[in-house]
């Protein structure tokens, strides 16, 4: 079980050891997708990113630098190269920036339900993802300066934390769903890696959070195999069937690692008839990517 200390770092070792925290800001009245993210190994050496996406294919604005001295900070109060994260004493709260000479950016992120770690699903995190992650919907507030304008945003977004293993070239392909809003929302992480199917997460509604046991997702493709449109029915153990209906209203796709590649697509849409937002992620292998694209 979650514990108030699995906010801070965790003791982490071995190979592709690491622990990492995003923030997903979801913003579909500015055409913006964004993703605040800070990473540290078990030699203490970090590295941060931000990475804002609209149109696409190309990211429109990506800032990541790696191979930075962490100085044994944890992520209660953490400044690492113009990034700032301080988490709460509990695992409701926290406040995160980023600022240099082309961005500033200021949030604070406040929790709709109680963190979601995966250990709490029947087969566990899958190892190659990680020793365990935690997934949790909220209230992200702040204010976005950048390309000569000010935006303030007030709405549904997400948070990860995960530490351990993170083995990109063990995974085939996954599937993975922030989906948020006010009073509801789903985490689903469906992987396809050692040869087998791997299905993680939680649906929150109606006042109760429960894990995930089971889902269909169905995609719409556009061009370049890229998810336009996704339509998703989610089980959980609660014995719930959620309905979940989206499109897509940005992209960016990059690669992560010479061998792997994200398609991070913004969606807006319903979950059991309610208004949602969401961060949808879809990996592939590069070289198989590249083969689709070539067809």
């Amino acid at each position: 079980m979650l514990t108030d200390r699995d906010r801070l770092r965790h003791t982490i070792s071995g190979p592709h050891a690491r622990e990492s925290v995003a923030y997903c800001l979801i913003l579909p009245e500015h055409g913006i997708l964004g993703h605040w993210y800070t990473w540290v190994n078990e030699h203490d050496v970090a590295g941060r990113a931000l990475v804002l996406h609209k149109e696409g294919p190309e990211p429109v604005l990506f800032k990541h630098v790696d191979g930075l001295p962490a100085g044994g900070q944890n992520f209660d109060d953490w400044t690492l190269d113009g990034i700032r994260l301080t988490v709460g004493d509990d695992l409701q709260r926290a406040s995160a920036a980023f600022h240099d000479d082309e961005v500033d950016l200021e949030f604070t992120f406040e929790a709709y339900h109680p963190a979601f770690d995966y250990a709490q699903n029947a087969e566990g995190c899958p190892t190659y993802l990680a020793a365990n992650r935690y997934e949790q919907s909220g209230r992200i507030h702040g204010t976005l300066a950048w390309n000569g304008e000010r935006i303030e945003f007030d709405g549904p977004g997400h948070r990860d934390q995960s530490w351990g293993t993170r083995d990109w070239d063990a995974i085939h392909h996954y599937k993975w769903l922030a989906v948020a809003g006010e009073d509801i929302s789903c985490n689903l992480m469906v992987t396809m890696a050692h040869g087998e199917l791997d299905t993680n997460g939680y649906v929150y509604r109606d006042g109760q959070q429960s894990p995930v046991t089971s889902a269909q997702v169905t995609t719409g493709w556009g061009e370049d195999w890229v998810q336009d449109k996704v339509q998703v029915t989610v089980h959980d153990d609660a014995g719930r069937t959620t309905d979940i209906d989206m499109s897509r209203y940005s992209l960016a796709r990059w690669d992560v690692s010479p061998t792997f590649n994200f398609t991070d697509t913004g969606f807006t849409g319903t979950m059991a008839g309610a208004p949602v937002r969401a961060y949808v992620e879809y990996t592939w292998p590069r070289v198989y990517l590249d083969h689709l694209l070539e067809k």
